[in-house]
């Protein structure tokens, strides 16, 4: 059956960790990533990142950032009142108050070019399908789809195929996918393995005894019979990472954009 895969919705996760931000259309730049997708990270005096792994107060943490004012919001989730900062001017308030949020000294990093991405350099963006988000919820007695789309944080979401089409965008180990986004050249390098952080709710950071093994068991029950998934030893795995070539820097990804597959490369 032929299949008709669209951009239904682009996230940016202005500040590592923290939350996301729905967009109709977003800039390649440097680093090849979405423009201001992880920009800004916060670390611990020896440079670790405070994220997800590392501390479960990370989602009690709520942010927004407005780029064209340059103010970042912050509160905690059980707060109303939201302490806006200047992203240049108040960098030392704002380093006090998240020192205070976490109890650690802490510091708020600007990169630009995407070194606060997960995998620098090889996975740009991370793309899922919207029927994806639907099976999963259904695995986990109907959770709420906004909560699954927040645990697995993916960048771009596409809509017009069955669950787990995206499977199609990666290919056996030392093969990749080449494909486009509109005008956007993208390289689909493999599927993403899964950390703690989905088994926490986003909200609250309550973890979900035995998800791992769960989404696992049902991951490999659900797996397309033409899926490689199979190939990279165990089903913990959602998404795909995506490489996007420098070529490709100053285009825009736009919700409604279309994709197709245009063939199979190299991955060395």
């Amino acid at each position: 059956m032929k299949y008709n895969p669209i951009i239904s919705r682009i996230t940016i996760y202005p500040v590592k960790a923290l939350d996301g931000i729905s967009l109709q259309k977003a800039e390649i730049t440097e680093g090849g990533c979405l423009l201001h997708d992880r920009e800004y990270a916060i670390t611990d005096t020896s440079g670790n990142f405070i994220i997800g792994k590392s501390t479960t107060l990370v989602h009690d943490l709520r942010s927004t950032v407005d780029f064209e004012n340059e103010i970042i919001s912050l509160r905690h989730r059980d707060e109303t009142k939201w302490n806006h900062f200047h992203l240049s001017k108040e960098r030392s308030a704002i380093r006090i108050y998240l020192t205070k949020f976490f109890g650690i000294q802490v510091e708020l990093h600007q990169n630009k070019t995407g070194r606060f991405l997960d995998i620098p350099d090889i996975s740009g963006v991370t793309l899922l399908s919207t029927a994806s988000l639907q099976s999963v919820r259904e695995w986990f007695r109907n959770m709420n789809m906004e909560e699954t789309r927040r645990r697995f944080r993916a960048t771009v979401e596409i809509e017009g195929v069955p669950a787990f089409w995206e499977d199609h965008l990666f290919s056996e180990k030392g093969s990749a996918i080449e494909f486009q986004l509109g005008d956007v050249k993208l390289i689909g390098i493999s599927p993403r393995e899964r950390c703690v952080v989905p088994s926490r709710n986003p909200e609250t950071g309550e973890s979900w005894r035995g998800f791992q093994k769960s989404f696992a068991g049902h991951r490999s029950q659900s797996l397309p019979g033409w899926s490689l998934l199979k190939q990279y030893g165990h089903s913990y795995y959602l998404s795909v990472d995506c490489h996007i070539p420098k070529s490709e820097i100053g285009k825009w990804l736009n919700v409604g954009d279309e994709l197709k597959i245009t063939g199979t490369i190299s991955a060395s």
